[in-house]
């Protein structure tokens, strides 16, 4: 029993240590960052931290390519987005592969295709388990009465994609002993007009809007990011002429690990 007792203390101080860093990280950055997660399965909380921590620090690295450059090239699309995630993520898990091949099943066929990051993480600890994220990049004007339909038809192809590779994941037992956990993640920028006024009441209602992106893969965890007042006159759009950043949205779907 005192052994059981004193494993459950150094698991919650564990928590409490990851939950202070997450804090610290999030009080010394300058970014209005707003956290909204939900649901409760094995994992959930272990991944959701994990993304959490990678978002806050992903924020961070845009924050500062804006304040060294005055320009917002990190937002393009997806393949720019990879330059604020990549280090953020690969700094924080054991492993990192990115574009990692892997067979998809689509309907009753079977596509050869790549997953944007393959991670090992807690590797030789009780929860070791492996992470497969499919990153998608677009952007979200503002104001807004809801997600765009293109951002909404993307986010599931995405998940659609990202849940495909259960086959080949029950295939290959052997080689992912270990849990595997799934996660699709689209990040929105949010932007407008520098002849709009744009409030934080619009910025804040595409967290509400982001949460009822899809249901049949309700999103579990989002992060808004809205820039705050310096940072958003600095930033320059420089393909597109008098369009200013507000922030940006990481919509995120965790999904049960394959069993």
């Amino acid at each position: 029993a005192c052994s059981i007792w004193a494993t459950f203390l150094l698991t919650l101080k564990d928590r409490y240590q990851k939950y202070n860093q997450i804090l610290l990280e999030m009080n010394r950055s300058n970014n209005n960052l707003q956290v909204w997660r939900t649901g409760k399965f094995q994992f959930k909380q272990v991944v959701t931290d994990l993304l959490e921590s990678v978002i806050i620090k992903a924020v961070s690295r845009a924050e500062d390519y804006i304040q060294k450059t005055k320009w917002v090239t990190f937002n393009y699309g997806e393949l720019q987005t990879h330059s604020i995630i990549i280090p953020s993520l690969a700094e924080r898990v054991d492993s990192f592969i990115l574009e990692y091949p892997i067979t998809r099943k689509c309907g009753r066929k079977n596509h050869y295709g790549r997953s944007d990051y393959y991670c090992r993480c807690n590797m030789g600890k009780r929860n070791e388990y492996q992470l497969f994220i499919e990153l998608k990049s677009g952007r979200q004007a503002l104001p807004c009465k809801g997600i765009r339909m293109q951002n909404k038809r993307i986010w599931n192809i995405a998940c659609d994609q990202i849940k495909g590779i259960e086959a080949e994941i029950k295939r290959n037992k052997a080689f992912y002993a270990k849990p595997v956990i799934r996660v699709c993640m689209e990040t929105l920028s949010l932007y407008a007009d520098e002849s709009k006024i744009i409030t934080k009441e619009d910025i804040d209602n595409v967290l509400t809007y982001a949460q009822k992106i899809s249901s049949t893969y309700p999103p579990n965890l989002i992060v808004l990011w809205r820039c705050t007042d310096d940072i958003r006159k600095n930033a320059r759009d420089e393909w597109h002429e008098g369009r200013q950043m507000y922030g940006m949205i990481f919509i995120c779907h965790i999904m049960e690990h394959i069993k």
